[in-house]
């Protein structure tokens, strides 16, 4: 049972590189449909169940690297969206920069 919940872990941790790496991807525009893959990126983040994201280092990157697309998304959503808590998240963009690298690199 232990060994299953390893390979599902293993199996969640490569989805979670492979968003981040998406999302390293994105070019910072506001046009409607950078707009809709950031947020279908962020919805699949949210639905990770058994290992915990870098949300805080994740929004962090995106609010910095990619200012136009991150302010767009905000206002595209409404402010009863499951996805509003995401851009309230705040943190220190080289500390969070640092602890993104170290989890691609774990």
């Amino acid at each position: 049972m232990s060994q299953q919940r390893g390979i599902r872990r293993d199996g969640q941790k490569k989805q979670i590189v492979e968003m981040i790496q998406r999302i390293q991807n994105l070019t910072d525009t506001d046009e409607p449909q950078a707009v809709r893959e950031l947020i279908a990126i962020l919805n699949e983040l949210l639905r990770i169940k058994n290992t915990v994201p870098p949300t805080v280092e994740i929004m962090s990157y995106i609010k910095h690297a990619t200012p136009k697309l991150y302010h767009a998304t905000r206002m595209g959503i409404t402010s009863t969206s499951n996805l509003n808590l995401l851009f309230q998240l705040e943190a220190d963009p080289a500390l969070a920069q640092e602890r993104l690298k170290e989890y691609l690199q774990s």
